[in-house]
């Protein structure tokens, strides 16, 4: 989840009547939708074409409106089976969605902006589960680097699906291989809030139907596909890197392979209350911790704990001074060798 301190302090669930009490939680979310379908009525947006027949979140309003609100049944976010969670760009056609999955429906809105689907998915998390931060849970979440793949149909468009447990939750740019069947994506997907039961992730190669009045069919390769257990991905301690060999007709000798980086992470969160020692140690230690730190850790750890310290000092309302603490320090540290100031780590 992002920092608070992102957070507009007129963001969803800071007014009285967004209160997520059990009491009012039903009219707090139905409260926070209206108010937007009144201060917001923007253009609408064409629902996206079902890709190959796989499940796609259900599209239920325009990027600028949040409209049509949904039924009051389908507000209902009582129970232990209700997620909120982010739904990546390539599926919806639009930047900013984030889904609302309660037993019974699913529904997909639109923002504008990061931070706002951000305010509103931590406000309507809290709305599902008012005592979120004094239970124990689990957090899945996986970060996919598809880089490129050979041996494809040559001169196709071509794109690759990311399905979780047959369910589709982002797909790549399509893009034509070469004549050599080479084709370069580079592309990263950041996948949160995922369900408790995933296991798979199954990689599946499709020609572009963006134009269709095509009517030739599918080209050797296309439709093959490979499935990848999360376990191997959350058993290495780095982001596991390596070709696949896609299955399904390879239309030769050579099979279609891609390459893949990923890495797979079950993130065990205790009660805040767990925590509050931590967070002291760290707001009044910083700068200590800092200079420990940056010469005993390997380059590629010290984006991953920067980024975490800066969150907690932000909980704390300390990350303003923990940034401006070690520019001065860099300055310090460098005297008059100003070619090297902002250099480092």
């Amino acid at each position: 989840d992002p920092p608070a301190d992102n957070r507009s302090p007129r963001g969803p669930g800071r007014s009285p009547e967004c209160d997520p009490s059990p009491g009012s939680q039903f009219s707090s979310v139905k409260g926070l939708l209206w108010r937007r379908l009144w201060e917001r009525r923007g253009r609408s947006t064409p629902r996206p074409e079902v890709p190959n027949g796989h499940r796609v979140p259900t599209w239920s309003s325009s990027r600028e409106s949040l409209l049509p609100a949904p039924s009051a049944a389908e507000l209902d976010l009582t129970g232990d089976s209700v997620v909120v969670r982010p739904v990546h760009g390539s599926i919806m056609g639009e930047r900013f969605c984030f889904q609302i999955i309660t037993g019974a429906s699913s529904h997909c809105f639109g923002c504008s902006t990061l931070a706002e689907r951000d305010r509103w998915i931590e406000t309507l998390r809290r709305a599902a589960q008012p005592n979120k931060d004094n239970c124990e849970r689990l957090e899945l979440a996986l970060n996919l680097w598809i880089y490129e793949g050979r041996d494809l149909p040559p001169r196709h468009r071509l794109r690759c699906h990311l399905l979780l447990d047959g369910t589709l939750f982002a797909q790549t740019t399509a893009k034509v291989a070469g004549a050599d069947g080479d084709l370069f994506w580079g592309e990263l997907f950041h996948l949160a809030a995922l369900p408790p039961t995933t296991s798979t992730l199954t990689l599946t190669l499709y020609r572009d139907n963006h134009h269709p009045s095509t009517q030739h069919p599918p080209p050797a390769g296309a439709g093959a596909s490979i499935t990848i257990p999360l376990a191997e991905l959350a058993a290495a301690r780095q982001p596991l890197e390596r070709w696949y060999l896609l299955g399904g007709t390879g239309g030769g000798d050579r099979v279609p392979a891609l390459r893949v980086r990923g890495r797979y992470r079950e993130v065990r969160v205790l009660p805040i209350v767990r925590y509050k020692e931590l967070a002291e140690f760290i707001t009044f230690h910083y700068r200590e911790l800092c200079s420990r730190l940056e010469p005993a850790i390997a380059l590629r750890h010290k984006e991953e704990l920067a980024g975490a310290l800066v969150r907690v000092l932000q909980s704390t309302g300390k990350a303003k001074s923990f940034l401006i603490d070690l520019g001065v320090a860099e300055l310090d540290r460098l005297d008059e060798r100003e070619a090297l100031i902002f250099r480092e780590n």
